[in-house]
């Protein structure tokens, strides 16, 4: 009998990688205008010595180049007389998340940055004054507590100055305000990001994009750092966005996300006050936040780690630590005498656990 072959080929979402032109990053970059170039014309430029390809596309009523991503599709070939299946892959385009960043024309550090179908947001960007293109240096993104903003974090935490020392990227992220009042999406917390159910986690995804197309970033160290409901959204960063964040910091928040899956681990590092009424260590408090030790367990647990963590405590601290597999690393520390506030000393000890735990997987 003759066999007879179906072949199953999306035709119309192949994407023919040879037809697409190769030019210079000094002549197309992302985010710049493309007035006079054909609506969904796709060119190959370098990122960071890295080829991307970037489409034209109307963004907010102007054209502009924005990055193209791509996805796998498998086209399967069955055959009536072998009944045999082969796999073949063909790179075909995603849906393109459009978006505009734009910089303030007084301050230089302040981003506003509107993805399509979310309210604007904005975040402040610092790029330490030694920064050279030709060295990848991190990126920390940084998430203040809810009622504040993105200026408050960067002035307790001193990340700026810490960051012209260190040679690190800083990206401080203004909440979402619904009357008056600033909050993050970080599952199970916090009003009024959750009643309008901000995309925090992709509004922190795009800014990582936005930076790394812009900025020679080292991937192996793209870190979240919050203080209570912005360290809950590291949490949920943990959880949702592990391709791109490597390690969380996190004072005085918990996790929100009962959803909570990661398939690559990330390196924790919590601190928490044994005093804090807003957060309480053992739990409860007007945001019903859970137990702090089992929950940094259960992300421990998540990340691959195994066993019982080391212990050490004094009359000043309680210290937890879990070692898991390639080098990541889950920490918790809490103060004895401190409270919800972000004390004296957390910087410090946050950069040296975030520079200790670079991605090695």
């Amino acid at each position: 009998m003759k066999a007879v072959k179906k072949v199953f080929i999306a035709l119309s979402a192949i994407l023919v990688w040879t037809a697409i032109p190769a030019v210079s990053a000094h002549a197309v970059s992302i985010g710049q205008a493309c007035a006079k170039t054909t609506l969904g014309t796709r060119v190959s430029i370098r990122v960071s010595k890295k080829p991307v390809i970037v489409v034209c596309r109307n963004v907010a009523g102007r054209k502009k180049w924005i990055r193209a991503a791509v996805q796998t599709l498998v086209t399967t070939t069955t055959s009536t007389t072998t009944t045999s299946t082969t796999s073949t892959t063909t790179t075909v385009p995603e849906p393109v998340i459009s978006y505009t960043d734009v910089v303030d024309t007084v301050d230089p550090t302040l981003h506003t940055i509107t993805i399509e179908g979310m309210q604007p947001r904005t975040y402040y960007l610092n790029i330490p004054p030694n920064y050279w293109p030709a060295n990848k240096i991190p990126l920390l993104l940084a998430f203040h507590s809810r009622s504040t903003n993105g200026k408050e974090i960067l002035r307790t935490s001193q990340f700026v100055a810490w960051a012209a020392e260190m040679n690190f990227i800083v990206a401080a992220v203004n909440g979402a305000v619904y009357d008056g009042t600033s909050s993050w999406n970080a599952g199970n917390c916090c009003t009024n990001a959750t009643t309008y159910e901000e995309n925090d986690v992709l509004l922190t995804s795009t800014i990582i994009d936005f930076v790394k197309s812009n900025y020679a970033v080292d991937p192996s160290r793209v870190w979240a750092a919050g203080h209570s409901n912005g360290g809950m959204l590291a949490y949920r960063l943990a959880c949702d966005l592990y391709e791109e964040v490597t390690a969380i910091a996190v004072v005085t928040g918990a996790l929100m996300d009962p959803t909570c899956s990661p398939t690559k681990p990330v390196s924790i590092f919590h601190i928490h006050g044994n005093l804090d009424p807003t957060v309480p260590f053992h739990g409860g408090g007007k945001f019903e936040t859970p137990n702090i030790y089992f929950s940094v367990q259960d992300m421990a647990y998540r990340n691959s780690c195994t066993g019982d963590p080391k212990e050490t405590s004094n009359t000043i601290e309680e210290r937890y630590t879990w070692r898991c597999t390639t080098g990541v690393e889950t920490q918790l520390v809490n103060y004895q005498e401190a409270s919800h506030d972000w004390g004296v000393g957390y910087t410090e000890a946050i950069l040296s656990f975030l520079f200790a735990h670079p991605r090695k997987t």
